[in-house]
């Protein structure tokens, strides 16, 4: 038994330890909600939820005060750059002298020039002033002469979760005879770098001001998000801390950013060396790409789709040389410089490739790096766009029928039209709709094709650049990658890069990729996407390089002043065997076996023409597709196909093996009844050689050669030769083929509807 006493001070402890957890614990700020609805205490004090219709009257009574008031403080802010494009903002007046807040983004830099417009729709000049990068804040300053209606700032740390807030500015920039636009909202969350309300913001609203009901300001709208209370505003708080350098001019961004200055000046001593190798590519007094050094004696590597007429280079010691390019490599977007300069540094490379997560710093023309990032990627290549001929295509009773050619498409521009057939593509006969889309789907951008097409009674031959398959997808895809800096245009169709996170702007590849230890590792060569930079590595870039300088691959534009140019250019169409290699002439042993008759089988060829009456039953034109396929690849596998027994019938010097090769199925039998001389006459007349039955028995056995074989046979030799043409065809093929079943096929392209007449679903390709 416990005492009574006892009893009671347990439980009397017991009750204390209740009341401090419901009352004391939960009440002090270290067991807080940060997520929750404030405490109702701060909800009375900020007017946060009006209980009744006379709270509601007196937060309107705030709301409308407020409006009136800071309206007038309230500008429309237009900027144009060097081309004449203008950007637009909001921004408020908060000194008699014409100092306005507005955002980082709108004030864009330092002594930029700027027209503020007044809601009364007077414009006055200014200019920008500093500008808090990583924060989004910025100030600016009317020059003209005046005192301006002003606001005043809100005191630091006074900005509570829960209060209401009046949000001004100039949706999607100020419109003539509109004034700025007033909203309502709440603060939904407080942080250090941004306040957070449910007042509808959109672009242009950028700059303008965030009032509460006091009618201070306690933010600059700055971003939004997607969903409506996703709309954040620079907290005034940061122009307090940083007036002084805002109205000095200074341009600053956190060292917590990657690549903030002080960041990069620890970089300093990796790129000392490698920085002393960059120049500066301009054409037509534009800087528009980056150069490495490679040798000593005025030889410079950079991006070869930036450059353009009248190059120009720019030393590191300050020299502008004028640049002549001795080679270009399309593969790989490089080319190689030569300008008249000797002792130039020399740039150490690493031929090892940097591991994944391995740090890389990008150099540039000055002391500090340009970006700094890791290795994302092992090597890879990097496929192609797709391509898109824009058309609509389904199968009819002609065949493959366009039936939509899309304005300004590569199809247009070639010259196609609504209601051709497309018969072949590349020279190859297009089978049906399925193959024609599987094949173009295969193909890349900025690939150009030959296609054959019938129109009406008319066979037409067309030539077509492949354009970019633009879907909803790729336009997201592409809209993303923009985001930033951008991306290249040429930033895709690579054989082989590595891939780092830098953020590098387009127009600072070309320079080195090196190293914590200062060895080159790579050149830029393209801005990939918002996450992605290309580089080739130095062990791929070491062989081209050679290639480069050896002048075989100097540009036509280039190869037109020099001597040794065009002698260099001479060896190119002696290179050129193709006419050569038509063996398909030489390799037609059926003229050839006629002599062997000597004086016989001469006045048989003739009668061959006489045999030419086949054109009423029309086999003939049947037959004429093997001569016409012999010049064609398909003549190439029939001398590969039997070239045995063609050189067996040479020694023998007998006709009628000679004759022999055209059933070409049972090469072994043949071989057989060589020695066999009766058996032989009845094979004759299939050849037509023999002249003793050539009126009678020649026309039957032809007929039905032409007409059996070239609906059995004709097509699995056609098809075997299409199989076989890249390899027989040579390396035009392979180039085109290689890397395109390496690209997988993405994004198809939505069909149109059908009319009845067709047989076939509609496809764009």
């Amino acid at each position: 038994m416990i005492p009574s006493h006892r009893f009671r001070v347990v439980v009397f402890c017991r009750w204390a330890l209740v009341a401090f957890v419901l009352f004391g614990a939960f009440g002090s700020p270290a067991f807080s909600w940060a997520d929750s609805d404030p405490p109702a205490v701060e909800a009375d004090k900020s007017d946060s939820v009006p209980k009744d219709l006379q709270a509601l009257r007196a937060i309107e009574t705030k709301f409308k005060k407020v409006a009136a008031e800071s309206i007038k403080s309230v500008v429309g802010i237009e900027i144009r750059d060097t081309r004449g494009r203008s950007s637009r903002g909001s921004g408020v007046i908060v000194s008699r002298d014409g100092l306005i807040l507005t955002a980082g983004h709108v004030a864009k830099r330092p002594g930029t020039k700027a027209t503020f417009t007044m809601p009364d729709g007077k414009t006055y000049k200014g200019v920008s002033l500093g500008i808090h990068s990583s924060a989004d804040a910025g100030m600016m300053k009317i020059t003209d002469k005046g005192k301006w209606p002003c606001v005043k700032l809100a005191p630091k740390d006074e900005t509570r979760v829960g209060d209401w807030c009046v949000a001004i500015g100039h949706p999607l920039g100020y419109k003539a005879g509109r004034p700025p636009v007033v909203r309502m909202g709440r603060v939904l969350r407080v942080e250090a770098r941004a306040v957070q309300t449910d007042c509808p913001l959109i672009v242009g609203d950028s700059g303008g001001p965030l009032f509460n009901l006091d009618g201070k300001v306690i933010g600059i709208n700055s971003r939004i998000g997607s969903p409506m209370s996703m709309n954040y505003h620079v907290p005034i708080d940061i122009f307090h801390d940083h007036w002084d350098r805002l109205k000095k001019g200074e341009v600053w961004v956190d060292a917590t950013a990657r690549d903030a200055r002080p960041v990069k000046a620890v970089f300093r001593e990796v790129v000392a060396d490698a920085s002393k190798c960059v120049v500066q590519i301009r054409c037509h007094k534009k800087n528009v790409v980056l150069g490495t050094i490679v040798g000593p004696d005025g030889w410079i590597l950079t991006k070869a789709s930036e450059l353009k007429s009248g190059v120009v280079v720019r030393l590191p010691d300050g020299r502008d040389l004028e640049a002549r390019t001795i080679g270009v490599n399309p593969r790989f977007d490089l080319a190689m410089l030569k300008v008249d300069a000797m002792d130039l540094p020399k740039i150490s490379w690493s031929l090892k490739d940097p591991e994944v997560g391995q740090w890389v710093v990008a150099a540039g023309i000055d002391k500090d790096p340009l970006a700094i990032g890791v290795i994302s990627l092992p090597r890879r290549p990097i496929p192609a766009a797709q391509g898109s001929l824009g058309v609509t295509i389904a199968e009819t009773e002609k065949g493959v029928t366009i039936i939509q050619v899309l304005p300004k498409s590569p199809a247009a521009k070639a010259g196609l039209q609504k209601n051709d057939v497309i018969t072949h593509l590349q020279d190859k006969r297009v089978k049906d709709q399925k193959a024609l889309t599987a094949v173009i789907k295969k193909l890349q951008a900025g690939m150009e094709i030959k296609l054959t097409v019938k129109r009406g009674e008319e066979t037409l031959e067309k030539t077509a650049t492949l354009g970019k398959l633009v879907t909803p997808a790729t336009q997201k895809r592409d809209s993303l990658n923009e985001m930033g800096v951008g991306v290249s245009r040429r930033h895709d169709n690579f054989p082989l890069v590595l891939q780092h996170d830098s953020v590098l702007r387009p127009v600072d590849c070309g320079g080195p990729l090196v190293t914590l230890d200062g060895k080159a590792v790579g050149v830029n060569v393209a801005r990939g996407g918002r996450t992605e930079t290309y580089c080739v590595p130095s062990n791929a870039l070491i062989v081209l390089m050679y290639d480069l300088m050896s002048g075989r691959l100097r540009p036509e534009t280039e190869k037109e002043p020099g001597d040794e140019d065009k002698a260099k250019a001479k060896p190119e169409p002696e290179a050129e065997p193709k006419p050569e290699a038509k063996p398909a002439p030489k390799a037609e042993p059926k003229p050839e076996a006629k002599p062997a008759p000597e004086a016989e089988p001469k006045p048989e060829a003739k009668p061959a023409p006489e045999a030419e009456p086949k054109p009423e039953a029309k086999p003939a034109p049947e037959a004429k597709p093997k001569p016409e396929a012999k010049p064609a690849p398909e003549a190439k596998p029939k001398p590969e196909a039997e070239p045995a027994p063609k050189a067996e019938p040479k020694p023998e010097a007998q006709p009628v093996p000679k004759a022999e090769p055209k059933p070409e199925a049972q090469p072994v039998p043949k071989a057989e009844p060589k020695p066999e001389a009766q058996p032989a006459p009845k094979a004759e007349p299939k050849p037509e050689a023999e002249p003793a039955k050539k009126a009678a028995e020649a026309k039957e056995p032809e007929k039905k050669e032409s007409e059996k074989q070239p609906a059995k046979e004709e097509e699995p030799k056609i098809k075997a030769a299409e199989e076989k043409k890249p390899a027989a065809e040579g390396k035009a093929d392979d180039s085109s083929e290689a890397p395109e079943a390496d690209k997988p096929a993405t994004n198809e392209s939505p069909g149109h509807v059908l009319r009845p007449t067709r047989v076939g679903e509609p496809h764009s390709i």
